[in-house]
């Protein structure tokens, strides 16, 4: 078989839909209460304790409060979702990749940067 063949039969006549995938923001606390930490680093590249931390000291902060009818995200999610989105590069940062891991909209990936 020549290779034009070869190409001409293995590529999609149509274009494929990436399915939906379950969010997995939630397992971060499953990750911390099963003492794996090895994959709560590998999502958001710092420790549980010191993301802990982290929002201790923001959970305060001004910037986390609005006095709108629309309440905004619990610290701990927006935290996470920064962390998620600043400590990857390359197609692993696209912005719709970190919605996706999430199960949160791209305008809110974008207001949580």
């Amino acid at each position: 078989m020549i290779v034009a063949d070869e190409v001409e039969i293995l590529h999609y006549l149509t274009t494929c839909k990436r399915l939906p995938h379950t969010p997995q923001l939630q397992l971060l606390e499953e990750w911390c209460l099963n003492n794996d930490l090895k994959r709560f680093r590998q999502k958001l590249h710092v420790d549980s304790d010191i993301f802990a931390h982290l929002v201790n000291r923001l959970e305060n902060h001004p910037i986390f409060s609005n006095n709108s009818n629309n309440p905004q995200f619990p610290v701990p999610v927006q935290l996470a979702i920064f962390l998620n989105g600043v400590s990857h590069y390359g197609n692993g940062a696209a912005t719709e990749d970190v919605a996706e891991w999430a199960g949160v909209s791209v305008g809110t990936v974008y207001n949580c940067y």
